[in-house]
């Protein structure tokens, strides 16, 4: 989940938000908040689509790895075993390559 909050800061950092040590779930919530309004106010078009798509689901993700895996860890929940933990170690790997494809701020 370390890995996991790099992204975190970088998705933060590409809608202008800094995330240091707060809390994950304050620093998504101010990431969406900041998604909805670069929503609101970027013209219809095929690139606020494609960006919209990209950084609101890496948002999403974010929220649900905090919730299915990191707070079940770090607040005292059981280990996991070898499955789980792998299982875990892919989709990690696997969105932290999607999230790397690209960088760049807000348009």
């Amino acid at each position: 989940m370390r890995v996991v909050e790099h992204g975190l800061r970088e998705l933060a950092a590409a809608v202008n938000i800094k995330f240091e040590q707060q809390m994950w779930h304050s620093a998504i919530e101010q990431i969406e908040k900041e998604i909805r309004l670069i929503d609101a106010a970027w013209p219809s078009s095929v690139s606020k689509s494609d960006w919209m798509s990209f950084y609101s689901g890496a948002a999403k993700e974010f929220f649900y790895f905090k919730a299915g895996w990191r707070n079940y860890v770090s607040h005292g929940g059981d280990p996991y075993g070898d499955p789980q933990a792998l299982s875990v170690l892919e989709h990690v790997r696997a969105f932290m390559t999607h999230l790397a494809s690209r960088s760049g701020a807000v348009p």
